[in-house]
Parts: C-alpha cells; structure tokens; sequence
C-alpha cells in the first residue's frame, strides 16, 4: 500500500467512526491493521480496497455527512436553536402530535446559515420548511429520576430481578400451572407478591422474540428480534380464559405438564414444543370462538405493530416450513435466495398461501403483549411505583428476523464483541448484529426508536445492556478473531437525548448496564442524561475495575496479591442501581463457596497461570475481606466470627446501605441458589439460561429463609 493510499485509509476510517488507534485495559496503545480497516469500512458500506475506492468513498459520506440536505430528524433541547441547511432559510411551519402549529421564520445561526427556535414541550414535531419536510425530537435535558417517579425526595427503593423462565407456579390446574419453564403468568404473580412486600420494582431479562423454531437457542441476549416478544411467555388464560386454555389442552396429554415442570432445569426443545401446539390449538379455537370483544383488541393490537409484526411473522412461518423439511432449523441464510427479503414475490405468495400458518404468529405475539401489559398492571395495583424494568440486549442473531426484515438498519459483515482486556486476553466474539450509525442517521433513527418503545410498551423502567455501546462498539470483521476488531464510534449524545425523551413519554426509569472499560467522561454524561448505572458488589473495591462486560459476558475479577478492600456503602456512587450481582456473575452462595470456581476449572476456562486450589485460597482471602468491611458497617455483626455458611442476609443488607436509589435483589440471592444463570464463555456444558428457582412463586417472598434475607433490605428501604 502506497503512503498516500494508507494515509487516504486513515483520514476515511476517521471520517467513517472508525478509531484507527485506541488504549488496551493494560492502558498500552494499540493501532488498528489496515486490513480490519478495510473490512469495516466494506462493512458499512464504504469500499477501501484502491485510491479510488478511498476517494469515492469519502465524497458519499462527505456528502451524507454535509449539512447540504435536511436530515431525517432533528434533535434538540427545549427552546434550543435548531440549525438548518441553507435552502431552508426563510418561513417554517412546526406541527405538534396534537395542538396549534407554531410559525415563523428562520434567523442567521453562529454556525448556520439559517436556525429555528425548538419549542419548549418535548416531544415529536414535525417540521415543514423550503428545503422540505422533516421530524423534530424536543427531548428533555434528562430521563425522569426516581425520586420524580417515586414522587419522593432522596428515594432509597429496592426491587427484585428475575429470570423470567426460571419461575414456578405449580398446580393441579393445567390452565394455571406453568409448562416446564415460567411465563408472564408467574410473573404476574410476582408482581402482586412482590408489589405487597413493599417492591417498587421488577427487573426481568431481555424477552425479546427467539425462534419458534429452534427453541434449543434460549440466550435472552441472543434474540431472533428485539421489537417483539418470545411467545412462549404468553398466558393464555389470562387473557382469553381458562376455560379456553381447558379445550385446548384436551387430547394434548397434559398429564406430562407436572413432570416437565418439576425438573431442576428446564428441557426447552420439549416444553417449548407443548407450549408451541397450544398456542395453535387456540388459535384455531379463536378464529370460531372470539367474542366479538377480542377480535377487536386483536385487531387493534395488528394495525398497530405494522409491518414489522406481519414481517416478523412470515420470517417465523418460513423459519418452521424449511426447518420442519430439513429434520433441523435452516438458518434464513441458507433459504432459496428469492425468499431472502419478506417483500420479495416468493415470499408474499408463500404469505398469501400460508395466511392461517403466519396469523397464528400475530395471534401469539398478541397474547404475549397483552400478558405483559397485565404484569405491569398487576404490579402497579399492588403497590409497585414502577413495576416491570425491561431489558433491552445488546444485539441480535445474525440469523433472526430483524436481519432477515430489516438488513438496511445493521452493519453487515461484521459482529459485536469486546477486545482483549486482562481477564480474556484473547477478546470475546459476541456473534451479535450491530445497529449501522449511518442507517440510524439516515432513517431519523428509526431502529433504535422502535426498539426502545418496543421494551417501554409495558414497563416503567427499562435497562439498556452494554450501554458502552452508545458511545462505541468493538466490531469484529466476518471470519477474524476478537482481537483483530476496532472501535466504531456511535452518535451517544444524540442517542442519550432520544432515550430521555421515550423515558418521559413513557415515564420510565433508564438503567444503563456500564460495567466494563469505561471511556473518560462516559459515566459523566449517563448521569447528567438522567440514566443510572450499575454498582455490582464484586466489582465494588478499593482499586481496579470490572471487566469489559457484554451480552453473554462478564467475568469476576482475578483476585490479586494484595486484595482491595471492598467499598464501604457510603463510598459506593449514588447514580446507580446497587446489586449484588448479575446474570452471569456467581450468586451470593456461589461466590461465598467458589462455586464459580469449581465450574470453571471443570470446564478448563480457567487461563494457564491459574491454579484451582490457589484461587480457592485466595476467595478465602476475598471472604475475609468483605466479612470485615460487612463488619465495619455492621454493629450486628461487628462481634460475628467469620460465618462458614454464606451470610446473605448480612450482604443484602451491606448493599441495601449504599446511597444508591434503587437496590434490585437477584431472586437467586433470596432463595438462596448456588449456581448462576449464566456462565460467560460456555454453550452447553453449563446449564445456562435453563436453572428454575427452587420455590413457587406464592413461596419466594414468603418462605422463612427468604423473609430472614429480605429483613435488612427492607428495613433500610422500605416506601416511606
């Protein structure tokens, strides 16, 4: 490669987002090779394989980039000054959702040719001027605080979070009783418990839509799409009645519901299937048998979710006529090519064929969304101020619906993951789909919109996973190793300002997960933005800092010689939600036995200078260092020798202390589990994402055990 053809690379890999150059968790400068240089420009788009590919390259995005053309969308604060590109200048007309329209004419801007004045109510605009018509997004300056939805002044709240699956509400009757795995039925009943033991809050993990078809892919944080749900988690009865769910099930053998449901963990392919057959069999019911009532909210429910709802469904459809024909799920990728897009004609006269196979797919995800909207209701009725926090993953399958539907909104060819750091120093490949910045410029950021209102439909808070990403995504080139990524820069203070305002349309909690190597000034701006972060107990020491977390990832930190003290509560920083742990850290019982540990010498993830029996030791030297901060802040357990058995009402109540306003309880934690949900770095030699809790919901609050753990946290936070 020629000087000026490397020099030409770089000045377009700069211009693009892409961070040629970038600081190692070691904190050593490393420099992007040209050839991942190149493999992400392709991957947006931006061919950089000659000189002339370079200079074409940089005249399309120079011109995207210019303010020669009214974007798709504004964005701006309240009363801010809006600039236009030139051929706007002159009169304007602003259209608010409902209301007056606002008039005027436009002023000569400090760096503008022409500016408008935003009005002072957030909210959606639409803005007509001489260069055209475009949207413009008033967001407020932050996302509501707690003490605003609490309604309370220096608010110290505390909630659950749960796995959804791992939920049981056994029973001798088969319309009540979960099918081998929880739903929104069980949650629905948490709520209640929960909303009356004085919870505020309810965090679940990702429900996005999976694939019906290969139910064996059950990680929450891998989905098919994220603008809808997992239908599996419907309650039917619920919403169409038991004695619907009764008819359905006749002839379905539903005397092997009870065995299903009491395994320790869960057998997806085979309670997947009985859920799936009854979700048919009450379709067909309903297409003779809904009242006129619910054929309405059905109705309702599909002109509402569009296209993508109806696209959604074909892509499931499809997904189980080529996986039923092959003995195994066929990837969309491996589909005869004319079926590669849901507009295509093959795939519209397959729609119009199979009309009754793709209804059932709407009439699923209708059941699912009406069984969610009763989990935050019943939440909220019993007490809860903000009931459900939804989880929005960090990407999704390559091989989902999203990528078959909507390929313009993601980068191609490239995934998500994270780069070497000093606990995997061969990197993590997530396997993930990226949003595209440019297609998120271009489209007035419609993805990321629709996503975000998709997980606030039926919540009041919502948790954005590796929100890292809003600033900057380590993306992996197709057919290369972790290592050989790059940072792509991504528009976070567009994307910050765009989440505050769907928080207030919404009146939402935002939750951003932060963990991982953080960019200077990021945590800054989540605060001033009004989005807490998140204050993990293992991770909350005197020095050092957590790992680059992720989807699927996030790895306890190796002890060192000198182990830190752990932070006492009043050191712990307030903007954020306090936790013990997470879905893929140990439990509290795991980690105060080395569980972890134990799981992953096993399974041989340890790196080749560990030794099982020294870091068994030195988690001995970790227990003692909590005991004693646990201790300091404790005149309860300031006499207490060092317990064996795994103090868990004591660390609850360690981190109920903190000046965090919102303290979420893992319902691992209070049932006492051994074994986390998640383990980073394994498929199936871990039971990930398949581990039920040991107690029925109507126990989980209410068993001894739990009530005893569950005392010190509601003794610092219960609602004043």
């Amino acid at each position: 490669m020629s000087a000026a053809t490397h020099a030409g690379l770089s000045e377009l890999a700069a211009e693009a987002g892409i961070a040629e150059y970038w600081t190692d968790a070691g904190q050593r400068p490393r420099r992007v090779s040209p050839d991942t240089l190149r493999a992400l420009l392709a991957a947006m788009d931006l061919p950089a394989d000659s000189e002339a590919d370079i200079r074409d390259s940089r005249q399309r995005l120079a011109a995207l980039s210019a303010q020669a053309h009214l974007p798709a969308m504004l964005i701006a604060l309240p009363g801010e000054a809006v600039p236009l590109p030139p051929g706007c200048a002159g009169t304007y007309r602003i259209e608010p959702a409902s209301g007056p329209a606002l008039s005027g004419r436009t002023t000569p801007g400090q760096d503008a040719a022409a500016t408008l004045r935003a009005p002072t109510t957030p909210g959606y605009y639409t803005v007509h001027t001489q260069a055209g018509v475009t949207t413009l997004a008033v967001c407020p300056p932050c996302a509501p605080s707690l003490d605003e939805l609490l309604q309370a002044q220096d608010a110290r709240a505390w909630g659950l979070a749960v796995q959804v699956y791992s939920l049981r509400r056994p029973g001798p009757d088969p319309t009540q009783a979960t099918h081998g795995f929880g739903d929104f039925g069980a949650l629905r009943d948490l709520a209640v418990a929960s909303g009356a033991a004085g919870a505020d809050a309810l965090a679940i993990s990702p429900v996005h839509a999976m694939f019906a078809a290969d139910p064996a892919q059950c990680s929450p944080y891998s989905p098919s799409s994220r603008l809808f749900l997992n239908t599996l988690y419907a309650d039917p009865a619920g919403i169409l009645g038991a004695d619907a769910v009764r008819d359905a099930l006749a002839g379905m053998t539903p005397a092997r519901l009870p065995v299903l449901d009491a395994q320790p963990l869960i057998n997806w392919p085979a309670a997947a299937g009985f859920r799936q057959q009854l979700l048919r069999r009450l379709h067909d019911r309903f297409t003779t048998h809904a009242s006129a009532e619910q054929r309405r909210a059905y109705d309702s429910y599909r002109t509402a979710a569009g296209p993508d709802l109806f696209e959604h469904a074909l892509f499931e459809a499809l997904h189980a006529k080529h996986s039923l024909a092959a003995g195994a799920p066929v990837p969309w990728t491996q589909w005869p090519t004319e079926l590669h897009h849901p507009r295509s004609a093959a795939a519209q006269r397959y729609a119009t064929d199979h009309a009754h196979d793709v209804d059932a797919h709407m009439f699923s995800q209708w059941l699912a969304s009406e069984s969610l909207k009763r989990v935050q209701h019943a939440g909220r009725d019993a007490g809860m101020r903000v009931g459900v926090v939804a989880d929005l993953a960090v990407g999704g399958s390559p091989l989902g619906s999203h990528a078959w539907s909507r390929g313009a909104d993601l980068m191609t060819h490239a995934s998500v993951g994270a780069p070497p750091d000093l606990y995997n120093p061969l990197g993590q490949g997530w396997g993930l789909t990226a949003l595209s910045p440019t297609a998120l410029q271009a489209s007035g950021y419609s993805a990321f919109l629709a996503m975000l209102r998709a997980c606030l439909a039926h919540a009041g808070g919502l948790r954005i996973d590796h929100i890292l990403g809003m600033a900057r995504m380590w993306l992996i080139p197709d057919g290369a190793s972790p290592q050989d990524g790059g940072y792509l820069r991504f528009p976070l203070q567009h994307l910050l300002r765009l989440t505050a305002l769907e928080a207030r349309l919404h009146r939402a909690l935002i939750v951003g997960e932060n963990l991982g190597t953080v960019p200077e000034g990021f945590d800054a701006q989540l605060e001033a933005h009004g989005v807490l972060g998140m204050d993990v107990l293992w991770f909350m020491r005197g020095t050092g800092s957590a790992p680059e977390a992720g989807a699927d990832s996030a790895t306890p930190p190796a002890p060192s010689v000198e182990p830190p003290e752990f932070l006492p509560p009043s050191q712990w920083p307030a903007n954020a939600v306090a936790m013990t742990t997470t879905h893929d850290l140990p439990t509290l019982e795991g980690w105060w036995h080395a569980q972890d540990i134990l799981w992953r010498s096993r399974l041989r993830l340890l790196a080749p200078d560990q030794d099982q029996a020294a870091l068994r030791a030195e988690r001995l030297e970790d227990r003692a260092t909590l005991w004693r901060s646990v201790q300091s802040c404790s005149p309860a357990a300031s006499t207490l020798p060092l317990p064996r058995e795994t103090p868990s009402a004591e660390l609850l109540g360690f981190v109920a202390a903190t000046p965090c306003p919102l303290m979420l309880v893992p319902l691992e934690d209070l049932t006492g589990q051994l074994d986390q949900p998640n383990l980073p770095g394994t498929t199936t030699h871990h039971p990930n994402w398949r581990q039920r809790v040991p107690l029925s919901v109507a126990d989980c609050l209410s068993a001894p055990n739990s009530q005893a753990r569950l005392r010190p946290v509601r003794a610092v936070r219960g609602r004043r």
